[in-house]
């Protein structure tokens, strides 16, 4: 199993620039019709950056989901995201450094949907995508262990995260309070959190869905609160902002959302206590074998196998 910190080292600055930028400003749910390629190309052949700090507005755009509820999209102006975009990227070792100073021990991957290579793409994030060989699947070990599993999520999560807590996460809240007066150029800290703030208006309440630099910018802030679940002994995995935990007890179900809400309150976030549950072990577990199968890799391409009767997929 590759660790989670590995999937970010074998990203170079050029290539997360590129992924991000060229194609990670539009979000899969909007129309596929929208490219920013040749946009990505521009900014290479006119040699960023622009120097632009000026906040810009973003376009809204809402997609049904399948539980009929419009999920809340945004496509930002391009020129204040190829910033942000610049500025994630220069500062990408720093930023891989953290991740693997929150993630290196961890006994299996917490989190399973993050940026990473993906094949045939230029892309550096899908959604939807897993790959079970190389990301493990410590769910069905963990699972036979236990005798509760208790579910919660972040309330509104991308709308909710603070700006100003991407530096708490980075270099913790004493120093980024401590730095916050400085001028931000100096500090590479406050230009993430500058940048990030400028492509919502300048506004420090949440950050946009949709663009894939987003799901960096959470995971630095997400990775800081597996990092204190796992001090706390908890056996969990994260899918974004979804938590799964397995505990032996009810009451220790309960600890868990008891201490997941004052661990995310130090980043001014909270918990949706209508998604919050506890379930006693064994269960029927549909959502578990759905999720799976939405997440195979089907292919067009069968083969017979020499000598058995039926066909076997061809990865």
């Amino acid at each position: 199993m590759k660790p989670y910190y590995a999937f970010h080292e074998e990203i170079s600055e050029d290539k997360l620039f590129k992924g991000l930028l060229g194609f990670g400003l539009f979000a899969e749910k909007i129309p596929h019709f929208l490219t920013s390629e040749q946009f990505y190309k521009y900014i290479k052949l006119k040699k960023f950056p622009y120097n632009d700090s000026k906040p810009t507005d973003y376009i809204r755009y809402s997609n049904m989901r399948n539980i009929n509820i419009p999920r809340p999209l945004s496509i930002p102006e391009p020129f204040s995201y190829a910033n942000q975009v610049k500025i994630i990227s220069v500062n990408w070792k720093k930023i891989v450094n953290h991740y693997k100073k929150k993630t290196k021990a961890q006994p299996y991957k917490v989190s399973r949907i993050h940026i990473r290579k993906l094949k045939d793409t230029n892309s550096l994030f899908q959604m939807n995508y897993k790959n079970f060989i190389i990301d493990g699947n410590p769910e069905d070990e963990i699972f036979i262990k236990s005798k509760y599993i208790a579910t919660a999520d972040i309330a509104t999560c991308f709308p909710s995260i603070y700006s100003h807590s991407i530096s708490w996460a980075l270099v913790g809240k004493t120093i980024a309070k401590k730095e916050s007066g400085k001028k931000f150029e100096d500090r590479w800290f406050n230009q993430l959190d500058f940048y990030t703030r400028n492509l919502k208006y300048g506004e420090t309440n949440g950050v946009l869905i949709g663009p894939h630099s987003s799901n960096l910018i959470s995971e630095i802030i997400l990775a800081c609160v597996d990092s204190e679940l796992l001090k706390r002994k908890y056996q969990f995995y994260r899918n974004v902002d979804d938590f799964t935990c397995f505990t032996n007890s009810f009451e220790e179900a309960e600890k868990f959302f008891i201490d997941l809400s004052e661990i995310i309150k130090g980043f001014k976030l909270s918990l949706n206590s209508k998604k919050s549950k506890i379930n006693q072990l064994p269960q029927a577990t549909v959502t578990n074998w759905v999720t799976k199968l939405n997440h195979f890799n089907f292919t067009d391409q069968y083969v017979t196998v020499s000598g058995q009767k039926g066909l076997k997929l061809k990865n």
